[in-house]
């Protein structure tokens, strides 16, 4: 480990027991701050700013922690509650032993005047070379755990199948073949059929860039699932951002565009869609414009193909009052865990939608 990985890791263990209950009560609050979010915090406090400066502290935490009115008083309220009395007891406790030590100085100067008799034993040298020990701390997992494992979606991957002999013959057809010696009288060679291959063919379009940041390990956990189901040769990738509009990119970061239309009349007529955006849900926003240009989307698509879904990272709890309540209506849209990734297989494979969802009023 580098000079300067341990000071952050030093920062990070001296700065715990400040900042990281706040850091939980507020995702108690179901306000969307990150790991990197609250480390970069630390990072910066530790490098820039004194503890001292407890109202610089707040509006620093502030900035990188809250994204609306709403949750600024809530963060006001833990910071007074939770931040402000542990800093102002270190400081207290950083003053204190001036005095002391000075009064210790006076004492030890008074202590030295006085001639030795006798020396000091092994067992005093002992004592105070033993460490100092350290008030408890309590022990956070700080590795991200996603809401389903790889290994889960994997499995449920496997489920999407639509199976259909086609290409060379090469599997032996029992019925053929003794349907065939039936009519000839004896065996004349063995009857071939094509083998059984999984016709599915997958599209995603996935939001990418601004609040979907934070998502970014459970979707690179979702790509590499769909290759290891072995649908890797049958999955073409898109990307947009907060929609899609007039052009789907190829490249994670938005470049090389194609135009929609083409996309979709080329991938995906007949095969499975899927979309996979937070749709306003992470920072609880509501957008008409997102909401219309989703729909106009929504109807667009249902031309070329009726098998398509939503995934949101955001679990569903979060999705009220957000333009992601809404966009559910008129698609079916899961939260990406177990459940939600089960739930939109069956979609794929055929099931109808569930009740209520519709475009037009009406389920396709």
């Amino acid at each position: 480990m580098t000079d300067k990985e341990l000071l952050i890791a030093k920062s990070i263990i001296e700065y715990e027991p400040i900042f990281l209950p706040l850091f939980n009560q507020l995702r108690k609050e179901n306000i969307p701050v990150g790991i990197s979010e609250y480390l970069l915090a630390i990072k910066t406090i530790q490098a820039r700013i004194e503890l001292k400066d407890l109202e610089r502290v707040q509006r620093f935490l502030c900035l990188v922690w809250v994204k609306s009115s709403e949750e600024q008083i809530i963060f006001n309220e833990k910071f007074e509650d939770l931040v402000k009395p542990e800093l102002e007891k270190r400081l207290q406790e950083a003053n204190e032993p001036s005095s002391t030590d000075h009064k210790d100085s006076q004492n030890q100067t008074k202590k030295d005047k006085k001639p030795s008799i006798t020396s000091r034993s092994s067992s005093d040298l002992s004592s105070e070379q033993e460490p100092i020990k350290l008030r408890f701390r309590q022990r956070y997992n700080l590795i991200p755990r996603l809401p389903i494992t790889r290994r889960e979606m994997t499995e449920i991957w496997r489920n999407l199948r639509v199976v259909k002999r086609e290409g060379v013959p090469e599997d032996l057809d029992v019925a053929g073949t003794i349907n065939q010696i039936c009519k000839v009288g004896f065996f004349l060679r063995p009857v071939l059929q094509p083998r059984r291959q999984n016709q599915v063919k997958l599209v995603l379009l996935i939001d990418h860039q601004g609040s979907m940041t934070p998502f970014d390990l459970l979707i690179e956990a979702l790509q590499e699932s769909i290759e290891k189901s072995g649908l890797l040769n049958k999955t073409s990738i898109y990307y947009f951002h907060n929609c899609p509009r007039s052009y789907l990119f190829t490249q994670p970061n938005l470049s090389k565009p194609y135009p929609l239309e083409e996309i979709l009349s080329q991938e995906a007529h007949n095969n499975n869609v899927i979309i996979i955006s937070d749709a306003g849900a992470a920072r609880r926003t509501y957008n008409r414009e997102r909401l219309s240009q989703t729909k106009r989307f929504i109807a667009q698509l249902r031309r070329y193909t009726y098998r398509y879904g939503w995934l949101n990272p955001v679990p569903q709890f979060q999705w009220k009052i957000t333009t992601a309540e809404d966009i559910a209506q008129f698609i079916p849209m899961y939260p990406l865990n177990r459940e939600g990734l089960n739930d939109l297989v069956k979609i794929l494979l055929g099931h109808p939608f569930p009740a209520g969802v519709s475009l037009n009023g009406k389920n396709p």
